[in-house]
Formats: C-alpha cells, structure tokens, sequence
C-alpha cells in the first residue's frame, strides 16, 4: 500500500509540468528535473536487476550529456558574440585604413590651390590686359605688360608644379589605401567558409533536438506509466542524439574559434 502511495505521488509530480506546460512549444533540450528523476527511480525499480543498473547508467549518461550541452550551448554563445563584436569593429577599421592620412593630403591639395589662386587670377588678367594692348598697338605698354607676364609665367609654373606634385602625392596614397583595403577585405572573407559550415551544423543540431524532444517525450511517458523496457529504448534514442548534437555542436565552437581567428589576422594585418 505505501509502495503504491509513493507510486501515485510520484506520478502526479510528474504531471504537474506535463499540464502546466500545455499549450506552450516544447523545449528543445532535456530538462531533468526531481520530479522525473523520482518517476525514473521508480520505474527503474519495477525493472530486473541488470535491467534497473544500465537504465541508471543510461540515465547517469544522460544527466552529463545534458550538462556538457549547456556547456557548450553557453561556449557558442560567448564565442558568437565576441566574434560579432570584434567583426563591427575590424570593419570599422578597414574603413579607416590611411583615412587621416589621405584626408590631410586632399586638405594640403585644397589649401594649396586655394593658396595660388590669387596668384592664377592675376597672370590671366595680365594676358588678358596684353590681347587688348595688342589692339592699341601701343610698343612700350605691350612691351612691359610682355615683361611682366615672363616673370609672373616662371611663378606661375612652380605654382602648378607644386599643385601636380601634391596631386599626385594624393593619387599614391588613394591607390596605397585602396591596396590595403582590398587585401584587408580578402583576408575578412576567410570567414565566410567557416560561417557557412556553422549554419549547417546548426541546422543539423536543430534537427536533432527534435528529434530529442520526442525522444525525451516518449521517455517520460515511459516513465509515467513505469515501463522500463519502453525508458531504456527512449534513454538509448536520447543518448545517442546528444552524442550526435555533442559533435554538432564541438565542430560548431571550433568554427567559431576559426572564425575568431581570422578576425584576429585581419586586425593584425590592419595594425594600430
């Protein structure tokens, strides 16, 4: 009578969650509470003694396969983030490469032209001054006018040199920058193989925590109703879908790690 008391109990324990959780979507990963472990201890109890001992090495199996999957869960996570993070910022960066440096020669072109341009203003209003004198047919005025444009012409022509000078100072350092933002970018793009194998294992490991859900349904059926032939296939199926997801999700934090490997080249490539 008291076997069966404790029996009643530990079912209706069990089917507190299973009703308070109607309606809701069902989590993906196991979630081993006390009251299923009490359920689990009284169907392994109702099971012969070789039966009882691998249904509780199944079940202990499962109870570290569950926590190695939170733990990796949490592994991915952190790795996810960071690489997010960091990728904001190396991109950022890229597009800073020499970008101080190439502004300030645009500026030095800029001032430069700004500097000479009085200086362009009055040499063509002297030419300008010498086609009208030619018309006056005045010698001496055109003469001087003549004289004074050959002098301002020799100024003229350093000012424009200097003018060629930065230009082109400015053109190398644009192509310079260009260069580096290009093999920066190249070397980013390492991350896209990786990024796309960790979506595939993803959706692999999606696919196996449904799997795991129905499995883990079916265990605690199994449980409810103290079958322990029916625990033992469904505690097998769980196992080896977190075996399965184990690797899933291994591959996945060592994708990320090389994800965050490359990252971490391009950020040297850039440098300070």
């Amino acid at each position: 009578m008291y076997k069966r008391m404790l029996t009643f109990l530990a079912v209706m324990v069990l089917m507190i969650p299973l009703l308070s959780s109607a309606g809701t979507a069902a989590a993906a990963a196991v979630a081993l509470t006390p009251s299923i472990q009490a359920a689990f201890d009284l169907t392994a109890a109702t099971a012969g003694a070789q039966d009882r001992t691998r249904l509780k090495s199944q079940y202990s199996e499962l109870s570290v396969l569950t926590a190695q999957y939170d733990s990796r869960e949490e592994q991915i996570r952190v790795l996810h983030e960071g690489n997010a993070q960091t990728l904001i910022t190396v991109r950022k960066r890229i597009t800073e490469i020499d970008q101080a440096a190439v502004a300030k020669l645009a500026a030095s072109v800029t001032s430069t032209k700004e500097r000479y341009q009085p200086l362009f203003d009055q040499y063509s209003a002297l030419n300008s001054r010498i086609t009208l004198v030619k018309g006056l047919k005045d010698k001496t005025l055109n003469a001087v006018l003549k004289t004074q444009a050959e002098a301002l012409k020799i100024t003229v022509q350093i000012a424009r040199q200097d003018i060629r000078d930065k230009e082109a100072k400015l053109k190398a350092a644009k192509e310079v920058r260009t260069k580096k933002i290009t093999a920066a970018r190249n070397t980013l793009s390492g991350i896209e193989s990786p990024q796309t194998s960790i979506k595939s294992q993803k959706s692999a490991a999606t696919a196996l925590n449904k799997r795991i859900t129905a499995d883990f349904s079916s265990f605690k059926t199994a449980i409810r109703k103290q079958n322990p032939a029916l625990a033992g296939q469904s505690l097998t199926s769980l196992v080896s879908g977190y075996k399965q997801i184990a690797v899933s999700k291994q591959k996945i934090i060592e994708l990320e790690q090389k994800v965050a490997a490359v990252i971490a080249a391009t950020s040297k490539q850039i440098g300070s």
